[in-house]
C-alpha cells in the first residue's frame, strides 16, 4: 500500500516499479482516513509506503492504524523529509525503512524487497542518525578487537548493492536465495560476499550477525 496525497507521483512511482517488477501491485490511499478503508477493504497487505506529510496530517499516525489492523505489515517511511527529527521520530514508531524522495527510485525499490523479505533499509541521513543513537556515546571500547564507530563507517563505504547483500545475509539468506530476491546471478552474489567480508574485516557470519544488530539494519 502506497500512502501518499501527491496522487501524480505516487501514481507514478507505483507505475514505474510495476513496470520493473511484475510481482509489485500497488493499493493507493491520500490519507489517514483512505488508509484505513483501504485497510478495512483488502484482506492481503504486504508492505506498506507512507509519506511523513499527507496534506497537513501527520503520516506517521498511520503506524498504529496500520499496526491495529494489520499487525504484521512492514513500513517504510518515503519522504522529502532528511531531519534528525523526523527520522528519530519515525525510529521510535518502529518502522522498518526511512528513506528520502532525493535518494531516488533505485534506493525505493531496493528497500521494498529486503523490508518486504523481513530486513531493514535506512537512508544514508537515517542511518546517520542511527549512528548517533547507537555509536554517540560511545567510549572507544572495542568488541572483538574493533571499533564499531570505525566498523560504521566502513559499512558506510559499501556500495548500495554490497549493502543490500549485508542486509540479507544477515537474515541468514543463502547466496541462491539473495540472487533470486535481488535479480542476480548466484556467482555475482558469492563475489559481493567475499568483498563484504573484506572490506569489514569479518571472520565469519556470526560476526557479521552481530553487527548488522548493531547497526540496526537487522533486529
Amino acid at each position: 500500500m502506497f500512502i501518499d496525497d501527491h496522487k501524480s507521483l505516487r501514481d507514478g512511482l507505483a507505475f514505474l516499479l510495476k513496470s520493473r517488477n511484475g510481482e509489485f501491485d500497488f493499493l493507493s490511499a491520500s490519507s489517514l482516513e483512505e488508509a484505513k478503508k483501504v485497510l478495512d477493504a483488502e484482506e492481503k497487505i504486504d508492505l506498506a509506503v507512507l509519506d511523513l506529510n499527507l496534506d497537513g496530517e501527520d503520516g506517521l499516525e498511520a503506524v498504529p492504524i496500520i499496526r491495529a489492523k494489520k499487525t504484521s505489515v512492514p513500513i517504510i517511511v518515503y519522504s522529502m523529509y532528511a531531519d534528525e527529527r523526523r527520522i528519530e521520530k519515525a525510529l521510535e514508531y518502529g518502522v522498518q525503512g526511512y528513506i528520502t524522495k532525493n535518494d531516488g527510485t533505485d534506493e525505493l525499490e531496493s528497500a521494498i524487497k529486503i523490508v518486504a523479505n523481513g530486513g531493514l533499509c535506512y537512508s544514508m541521513a537515517a542511518s546517520l542518525v542511527i549512528q548517533k543513537k547507537l555509536f554517540g556515546s560511545s567510549d572507544g571500547s572495542k568488541a572483538d578487537g574493533k571499533n564499531d564507530g570505525d566498523f560504521y563507517s566502513r559499512y558506510m563505504e559499501l556500495s548500495k548493492s554490497e549493502q543490500e547483500v549485508f542486509a540479507l545475509l544477515a537474515q541468514k539468506k543463502k547466496t541462491d536465495e539473495i540472487a533470486k530476491i535481488l535479480g542476480k546471478k548466484e556467482k555475482t552474489v558469492i563475489n559481493q560476499r567475499t568483498m563484504i567480508y573484506q572490506k569489514l574485516y569479518l571472520e565469519d557470519a556470526l560476526e557479521l550477525i552481530d553487527y548488522a544488530k548493531k547497526l540496526g539494519v537487522i533486529v
